[in-house]
C-alpha cells in the first residue's frame, strides 16, 4: 500500500508546484480546445482571439524578464517582434521552410541584433535606455516600410496557411500549438529567473550599487536580460505571422512597445502569471467593448481603456491585477476556512 502511495506522491507533488500548475492550466485548456473541436463552443474570432493572447503572453514574458526582473526599459521591442514576423513570413513563403525551423530563426535574428544594438544602448541610464531604444524601433520600422525586397513594403506579405507533419494548422490546432510553446516559455522563465543569471538581474534591478558590490556584471547581465527578452518577442512574431497570415509595417510601431509594456505594468512587474494576465486584459478587453453601446463605436477605445487601467493600476494596486486577483481569492478561501471551522467548534461544544 505504502509503495502504491508512493508511486502517485511524485505526480501529486508535481502539479502542486508552481511549473505542475502552470502545465495543469494548459493541459485543461488545451483539453477545453479538443472538446470545441467537436462541438464547436467557441465562434472561430473567439479562438483568433485566444491565439492572439497566447503570442502577446510570450511577448509580455519577454519584456517582462527586462523590465520586472532587470529594471530596464526599451521602448523599441516592437520592432523585434516585427522583425520574428517577417522572418517567419520570409522564410516560410519564400524559402517553403517549416514554420518550426522559422520560429527558432525568428527568435535568433532578434537575439543577435538585440546583442548588437545591446552593446551601444544598455551603457545608457534607464532614461536614456528608453530614448534610445525608441530611437532604434522607429528606425527598424523605417525600413520594414522600405525594404520593400524582403518585407513587400506597405503592400505587407502575406503567409499561408502552415502544416505540422501533415498536419493543417487549423485555428483550433494553432491555439493548442500556441498554449504548448506559452507553457514552455513560461516553465522556462520560472528555471531562468531561479538560475543565478536571474538572481543577479533581481539584484540588479533592485539596487545597481549594491549588485556591483556584489561583484555583479552590470553590462554582462543587462545584455543577457535584453538578449533573452529579444529572443521572446521574436517568436512571439513569428507566431504573430502563421496566426494572423499577415504582416504589415505600420502594426510595429512605437504603439505597440507601448501595449507591451502595458501588458507588464497592468498584468503585474516581475510576474509570469501577472505577463498572461496583462496581455489577456489588453487583448480580450477591448473587444468585450465592442458590443457595448456608444462605447463601442468610439474611435480607439483601446487606447483609451489601456490608460486608464494603467492609471487605475498604478494609483491603486501597483503589484498587478493577477497579485491582486491572487490575494483576494486567498483572503476570501481564508474566510471560508475561518467559518467553516467556527461553525464545526459550535457543533462540537
Amino acid at each position: 500500500m505504502d509503495e502504491i502511495k508512493q508511486s502517485k506522491n511524485p505526480v501529486v507533488a508535481f502539479f502542486r508546484t508552481t511549473p505542475g500548475l502552470y502545465t495543469l492550466i494548459a493541459l485543461i485548456m488545451i483539453l477545453f480546445v479538443l472538446i470545441d473541436m467537436n462541438f464547436s463552443l467557441l465562434r472561430s474570432r473567439n479562438v483568433s482571439l485566444l491565439i492572439r493572447v497566447t503570442y502577446y503572453s510570450i511577448a509580455a514574458l519577454g519584456f517582462n524578464i527586462l523590465l520586472g526582473y532587470g529594471g530596464q526599459i526599451s521602448l523599441g521591442h516592437a520592432a523585434f517582434m516585427g522583425l520574428g514576423a517577417y522572418i517567419t513570413a520570409y522564410i516560410t513563403m519564400q524559402l517553403e521552410m517549416s514554420f518550426l525551423l522559422a520560429l527558432l530563426i525568428a527568435g535568433i535574428v532578434p537575439t543577435i541584433v538585440g546583442l548588437i544594438l545591446g552593446l551601444i544602448a544598455l551603457r545608457l541610464e534607464r532614461l536614456y535606455l528608453a530614448i534610445a531604444t525608441l530611437g532604434l524601433g522607429v528606425t527598424i520600422q523605417y525600413v520594414f516600410q522600405e525594404w520593400t525586397e524582403f518585407t513587400g513594403g506597405f503592400s505587407g506579405m502575406r503567409v499561408s496557411s502552415p502544416e505540422l507533419f501533415g498536419i493543417r494548422m487549423s485555428s483550433h490546432n494553432m491555439l493548442i500549438f500556441s498554449i504548448v510553446l506559452l507553457l514552455l516559455f513560461a516553465l522556462f522563465s520560472y528555471n531562468f529567473l531561479r538560475s543565478k543569471t536571474g538572481r543577479a538581474l533581481v539584484a540588479m534591478r533592485d539596487s545597481d550599487h549594491a549588485a556591483q558590490a556584489m561583484g555583479v556584471s552590470m553590462f554582462k547581465y543587462k545584455l543577457i536580460a535584453f538578449a533573452v527578452s529579444s529572443f521572446y518577442v521574436g517568436v512571439a512574431g513569428g507566431l504573430y505571422a502563421i496566426s494572423e497570415r499577415f504582416v504589415y509595417p505600420a502594426t510595429w510601431g512605437a504603439e505597440l512597445s507601448l501595449d507591451i509594456l502595458a501588458m507588464v505594468v497592468i498584468g503585474g512587474l516581475a510576474s509570469i502569471g501577472g505577463s498572461i494576465a496583462g496581455a489577456a486584459f489588453l487583448v480580450i478587453i477591448p473587444r468585450l467593448t465592442q458590443g457595448i453601446p456608444f462605447i463601442g463605436e468610439i474611435m480607439n477605445i483601446n487606447f483609451i481603456l489601456t490608460g486608464f487601467a494603467l492609471i487605475l493600476v498604478i494609483r491603486f494596486f501597483p503589484e498587478g491585477i493577477f497579485r491582486r486577483g491572487i490575494f483576494i481569492i486567498t483572503s476570501i478561501k481564508n474566510k471560508l476556512v475561518s467559518k467553516s471551522e467556527q461553525s464545526k467548534e459550535k457543533v462540537d461544544s
